[in-house]
């Protein structure tokens, strides 16, 4: 392991050389982790004390073209940007093949992948999820939204930062934000936009199949019980190909959530064959379809190596809290304060039920996979997953 010796930065114009415990840095460099000023070119770098039991450690600009050789930790004369890593597990082997590096600015936007220590979860998209209840910013927004119209992502920029509203439509009167505020219907309020954490649920030589680790929004899997004619077939509501649910996270959902970034995003051959769901054969499976983000099927909510349990009966393996927003927008949420699964929600799988055609397999609020959801009703919440590939 080839470890740098370095000089950290602790003012614009005083250096302090680190002697003894030599610093181990990461040297991976992205395009999206670089930024210009004054003529030369920033790179972000981790820092940290080749040590188990050393933490506190810090990520530095480093002002570097080379790659991965010996670098001077300097100020860039503008707002150093550091980020505790205290409460992460051990960073004592940081190394040019770790790759763990800090984008300037992407931090609290989501425009690159962002992997945990152990690449048990990932940060990338952005999505309104937490209600916004200081007085003084909700009238900044209100005002700037008065003036100015959103971005192309739909969420208004301020302070670094993105947010939007909504007209609240809870499903029942005693639903509350995290904060502690009674939603009330026909309310309009402000949310940020923060990154969506995903959990990894494989990793194929770089190429990640990654899940919402929570509920981002409420939306029916088709707005009709009624079967429709397209291109002379006969098409079931239950039909994941021409779903709304689908439609809906091709467009409105990836437009916004990956406004500032999608090149990692791979299409999937999505497998919409009777093996993924419940019963084979199933009279309601449809054909494959070919998509950037989409939901996953039963057999993917059953499978071990991803993590669940093999059993459709009650598990933690797949409860799923719901945000703010989406229960803003109608989700339901267990809203017994004392228990274990408060905040959980019900959430849409892709898989049609084989008996009926206006129903599709849905997770209950407790982890339980269940063929009992109307396709129909919106108060059940969207939990996406996608690919990613790192290279």
């Amino acid at each position: 392991m080839n470890k740098k010796k370095i000089l950290l930065s602790v003012a614009a114009t005083s250096m302090i050389a680190i002697t003894g415990a030599v610093l181990a840095i990461n040297g991976g460099i992205k395009s999206s982790s670089v930024f210009a000023t004054n003529g030369e070119v920033w790179h972000h770098y981790a820092a940290v004390a080749p040590t188990e039991t050393t933490h506190g450690s810090k990520e530095f600009w480093a002002s570097s073209t080379d790659g991965c050789t010996t670098h001077t930790f300097i100020n860039p004369g503008v707002t150093c940007e550091e980020h505790d890593f205290s409460t992460y597990e051990s960073f004592a082997t940081l190394t040019c093949d770790d790759d763990r590096y800090i984008p300037s600015g992407n931090e609290s936007l989501g425009i690159t992948p962002m992997f945990s220590t152990k690449n048990k979860t990932v940060t990338y998209g952005l999505y309104p999820q937490t209600n916004v209840n200081d007085g003084s910013l909700i009238t900044a927004l209100t005002g700037l939204a008065a003036s100015t119209e959103p971005g192309t992502n739909g969420y208004y920029f301020h302070e670094n930062a993105y947010y939007t509203k909504v007209e609240a439509t809870p499903l029942l009167d005693d639903y509350k934000f995290n904060n502690g505020t009674t939603i009330v219907s026909g309310t309009t309020y402000w949310f940020k936009c923060e990154p969506i954490t995903w959990n990894v649920l494989s990793n194929n030589d770089g190429e990640y199949y990654i899940l919402s680790s929570i509920l981002l929004d409420a939306h029916c899997y088709y707005n009709s019980t009624s079967t429709r004619t397209i291109d002379g077939e006969t098409i079931h509501p239950n039909n994941y190909e021409y779903s709304d649910i689908r439609a809906w996270l091709r467009s409105d959902f990836y437009n916004s959530a990956f406004a500032l970034g999608d090149s990692h995003i791979q299409t999937t051959t999505v497998d919409n064959s009777a093996s993924t769901t419940y019963s084979s054969p199933n009279p309601y499976a449809c054909n494959n379809t070919k998509d950037k983000v989409f939901l996953p099927s039963y057999r993917d909510y059953i499978n071990s190596s991803y993590g669940f349990s093999t059993s459709e009966d009650q598990t933690d393996t797949r409860y799923c809290k719901t945000t703010d927003w989406a229960r803003a927008r109608g989700a339901y949420y267990d809203n017994d304060s004392v228990s274990y699964q408060y905040n959980n929600g019900y959430y849409w799988t892709r898989s049609p039920d084989d008996e009926y055609s206006n129903y599709a397999w849905i997770v209950s609020h407790n982890g339980i996979l269940d063929y009992g959801g109307q396709v129909s009703l919106a108060r059940r919440s969207v939990r996406p997953a996608l690919t990613i590939k790192i290279a």
